[in-house]
Formats: C-alpha cells, sequence, structure tokens
C-alpha cells in the first residue's frame, strides 16, 4: 500500500518540462536571444573608433611665424578607422594649441582658386606642398574612410598671432604641446597629443 501511494505521487509530481520557468524559457529564449543579437550588431556597425598617430620629424610639423607675414602650422598626421563596421566621413580638422588661439584657418584647397592649382602654398616660409600630401581637403564628399582605411598626409593652417614670449622661453626644446583634432559629420570629435616645432 505504501508503495502504491508513493508510485501515485511520483506520477503526479512535475517534471522539469511541464514548470512554469521551463516554458518562460522555451517560449522566449528565441525572442531573447534575437533582442541582444540585435543589439550587439548595431553596436558593432555604430561603435565609431579613429586612431590619430603624427608621422612627421621637425622639419615637417613647425610652426613657422616671419615678420609682416601670418603664423603657419604644419603637422603631419596618418588617420585610420579603426572601427569594426562603421564608415566614419571628417568634416573638419584643427589644432588645439596651449594658448588661447580659436580656430586655426585651414589653407584652401589650390583647386577652388583661380586659376586651380596643384599645390598648397605656405607664404610665410615660400614652401609649395603637393595637394595629394594634403588633408585640408579630404573632408565631407572626399573625407570618407571605410573599417580600416588610412588617410596620412599634412594639415595645413595659418593665424595671426605667433608663439607667446612665455611658452618660447618656457620651451628648452624649441618645441610645444598641442592636439590634433578631427570631427566627423555625425558631430562626435577625436583628438590625439602633437609636438609642434618653432
Amino acid at each position: 500500500m505504501i508503495d502504491f501511494v508513493a508510485f501515485a505521487l511520483q506520477q503526479n509530481k512535475p517534471t522539469l518540462t511541464d514548470s512554469l520557468a521551463y516554458n518562460l524559457l522555451k517560449d522566449f529564449s528565441l525572442p531573447l536571444l534575437a533582442i541582444i543579437w540585435a543589439v550587439y550588431t548595431y553596436h558593432r556597425q555604430t561603435n565609431r573608433k579613429l586612431s590619430i598617430r603624427q608621422v612627421g620629424h621637425q622639419y615637417s610639423d613647425r610652426i613657422e611665424s616671419a615678420p609682416g607675414a601670418r603664423t603657419s602650422y604644419s603637422v603631419e598626421v596618418a588617420i585610420t578607422n579603426d572601427s569594426a563596421q562603421a564608415a566614419i566621413v571628417v568634416a573638419y580638422y584643427d589644432i588645439e594649441l596651449p594658448w588661447n588661439e580659436p580656430n586655426l584657418d585651414p589653407l584652401m584647397d589650390p583647386r577652388s582658386t583661380d586659376p586651380p592649382m596643384e599645390f598648397y602654398t605656405i607664404h610665410s616660409i615660400n614652401m609649395q606642398v603637393s595637394r595629394e600630401e594634403v588633408l585640408n581637403h579630404r573632408r565631407f564628399q572626399n573625407g570618407k574612410l571605410m573599417p580600416g582605411d588610412t588617410f596620412r598626409g599634412y594639415f595645413l593652417a595659418k593665424r595671426d598671432n605667433p608663439i607667446p614670449d612665455d611658452l618660447k622661453r618656457d620651451s628648452n626644446q624649441r618645441r610645444i604641446e598641442a592636439r590634433f583634432v578631427i570631427q566627423d559629420t555625425k558631430g562626435r570629435e577625436y583628438r590625439s597629443p602633437i609636438y609642434l616645432h618653432f
């Protein structure tokens, strides 16, 4: 008799497949996995990574001031899209200086001059750089970096003010630390330290 009762109770005991937790897991696991995969894929596609490396030397990465002329800035960098899937389109380049000098004036694309030219000209030091070696015009439709793509070249700019005298006195190596800045068309900014010689 006791064996029969135990057997009956054992037969009425809910199994794993009858439990509420199992049924919920069975019914919702596939949609949950689909949501997790969608979030991961979206993050992978929209995660934007851009690396900036200074690749010039003391003769290419410079600040030059000449009497009666505007101060010229030149830096050579390599910019790589390290994103897994996201394309990055450059909107503008800039240099942040250790003194108050907002918004340098990038040199204008020589192809937009009249007549069109193939060289950027730095008038303060009477120097010309081939357009193919300059980043200034690699923006918007010319500034698209697919994943793994790299731009390498010079950023050339000018401004009215010379290096402040106190910074010149304090710099034993005749160089200053600044930051190279890129903003993409989504409004995200990327910064990297650079050195400019004078």
